[in-house]
């Protein structure tokens, strides 16, 4: 008896032999896959084990990007964003977002040779495909609602970063009663805007921008649009906008105040002049 007391395993030992064995069991049949990097190396076979209908479409290589850029660059006209989307089969929004993009990239080339060594391992690892054109059935079948996606923008009519920011809010409403306030109150904000923005440009800017007499040192520029230019660098667009963002109702509050006190002022000037003659 007491031999078998002392061969038998404590409670700590029964406890930590499962966990063990499965470590030692994960180490020797699952961790040797995902020693070293490798393609499309996900746990499970799958990057969304758990939702098996959402594949995103793989990622655009650097070389297809620069086909694109040099594409457009070529001929703009031959080679439009809504030419070069229905080739490459990509939405009109990341096309337009690769060429502002590529341009930006080649305005920024400072004549050294770029690194491009962490874009390649990346795009190894991510598994994207090198081939020129896009003749694989599995890809185009990734990218299959790229026309959707279009429609839903152009329906949209406005910035998608803006709708997006838009329509991102949350309010708590009871179980059974009760309606959302916040899409109205976006609403009546939206239309408020809109209506101050039309009674600004139909008010004189003249009376809300003072003009500012030029000096020696300060030139009021005559051309609405200064372009400020600097060899490597991209060109910086300097817009008058004039009375676009500026509130009209507050602005005229504050000139009438304005008139208000002088007015009072001068009461009190003609009051004084009065008395002391």
């Amino acid at each position: 008896m007491e031999a078998e007391a002392e061969s038998a395993p404590s409670a700590e030992d029964q406890s930590a032999a499962p966990a063990e064995t499965s470590y030692r069991l994960f180490m020797r049949d699952t961790a040797p896959a995902y020693k070293f990097a490798s393609p499309r190396n996900w746990l499970g076979g799958s990057p969304f084990p758990l939702n098996k209908s959402f594949c995103p479409p793989p990622p655009i290589s650097d070389k297809r990007r620069n086909e694109i850029y040099r594409l457009y660059m070529l001929d703009p006209e031959k080679n439009s964003v809504r030419a070069l989307s229905q080739r490459f089969h990509i939405s009109l929004a990341r096309v337009d977002a690769i060429l502002r993009l590529k341009g930006m990239e080649a305005d920024w080339v400072k004549g050294n040779q770029l690194q491009t060594g962490f874009v390649v391992g990346m795009e190894r690892l991510l598994g994207v495909p090198n081939e020129d054109p896009i003749s694989t059935e599995e890809e185009l079948e990734l990218r299959w609602d790229v026309h959707e996606a279009d429609l839903m923008e152009e329906a949209a009519k406005d910035d998608p970063a803006r709708q997006r920011y838009q329509r991102m809010y949350w309010e708590s409403l009871p179980e059974f009663a009760g309606e959302a306030t916040v899409p109205a109150s976006i609403e009546r904000s939206r239309r408020t805007a809109e209506r101050l923005a039309a009674k600004a440009a139909q008010s004189k800017a003249r009376k809300y921008l003072p003009v500012i007499p030029d000096t020696d040192t300060i030139k009021t520029p005559k051309e609405p649009v200064q372009v400020a230019t600097k060899e490597g660098r991209p060109d910086i667009h300097f817009i008058d906008v004039g009375t676009k963002f500026l509130d009209v109702a507050s602005e005229t509050k504050r000139l009438n105040r304005i008139e208000t006190r002088a007015r009072f002022r001068a009461k009190k000037a003609s009051e004084k002049k009065t008395i002391t003659a």
